[in-house]
């Protein structure tokens, strides 16, 4: 029996340190998230969907000459999908998680967007009915361990071991997914492009404007205002996708602004401007996210460093 129980146990020590090494060396590959969970707490924050997870690039914040070292970076990208989040207490709570409690001058840029401040069906938040209850970043609470093994255990079918091999995407340290392999086939982009069109219809059609996710955006800004400055954004989308919104949410802009007026935080509102590309209508490749980074960092220390 005890031949049994040392042989089982040296088994899983190997077993385990093999998939230490993997998560150590690869884990930006074979996840999209689990780096996130990896890296100590941060100072600064990129809060949203996958829009700002692919789209913002930190590495544009950190070269970026922002006069008399204005905020602490480098900022953390703590974006995720809008399969995974939405404003509201459970997104805050890891937030609070995540941040570093001695921050006394960082940079919060809170992007927005009608998706992630609504209901979805089958769920009542005034209820505490969370559809985003039992996944990542909600349901962790270590989030600067590596190798992570609460995240391994709670969201392994998130992980994708043939992208090791693949690696067409990778999660940056800094929470940027990089998309490194996209087609450049017209006929394949356009077809992406009609996916997301159909996606967010889809949304347009089974969603409601959420007043309880606008009051849990406004929490969020109080909260982190006491860390720092806050922004709140607007990020460029196809015509097409701005159309769907617009319908579904028709004084969204106007809600966004009240409440930066409100909160005292400044709103920029990047729909408008239709220069950035996107390769599927919805998020910016890496080269059209350098530009808008860029962009983004001049809008900041124009509009807030006056």
């Amino acid at each position: 029996m005890k031949k049994f129980l040392f042989k089982s146990l040296t088994f899983f020590l190997i077993v385990l340190g093999i998939i230490s090494l993997i998560l150590i060396k690869y884990g930006g590959y074979v996840d999209y998230f689990y780096e996130k969970f990896t890296t100590p707490k941060a100072n600064s924050f990129i809060l949203g969907d996958s829009r700002s997870m692919q789209g913002i690039q930190p590495k544009v914040f950190s070269d970026y000459y922002f006069s008399s070292n204005d905020y602490e970076l480098p900022i953390m990208n703590y974006s995720f999908t809008i399969s995974q989040i939405a404003y509201g207490p459970l997104y805050k709570e890891s937030i609070k998680r995540k941040l570093n409690q001695n921050t006394k001058n960082g940079l919060f840029i809170i992007t927005v967007n009608p998706w992630i401040l609504s209901s979805r069906e089958g769920y009542t938040e005034e209820k505490g009915e969370f559809f985003e209850a039992n996944m990542p970043p909600h349901n962790m609470r270590f989030t600067t361990h590596n190798p992570n093994f609460e995240y391994l255990i709670k969201n392994f079918n998130y992980f994708h071991f043939k992208s090791i091999i693949r690696r067409s995407s990778k999660m940056h340290k800094d929470g940027w997914l990089e998309e490194s392999n996209l087609p450049k086939d017209s006929i394949m982009l356009n077809s992406w492009k009609k996916n997301q069109i159909r996606l967010y219809s889809d949304f347009a059609s089974k969603w409601k404007k959420s007043n309880f996710r606008l009051k849990s955006l406004e929490e969020l800004i109080e909260y982190l205002d006491n860390y720092g400055d806050v922004v709140l954004l607007r990020m460029p989308i196809d015509e097409k996708l701005i159309s769907i919104e617009n319908e579904f949410w028709f004084n969204f802009d106007e809600n966004i602004q009240s409440i930066a007026s409100k909160m005292n935080v400044e709103y920029l509102n990047f729909v408008k401007n239709n220069k950035y590309k996107t390769y599927d209508g919805n998020h910016l490749d890496k080269y059209g996210g350098v530009d808008f980074t860029r962009d983004l960092c001049d809008s900041i220390s124009s509009r807030l460093k006056k």
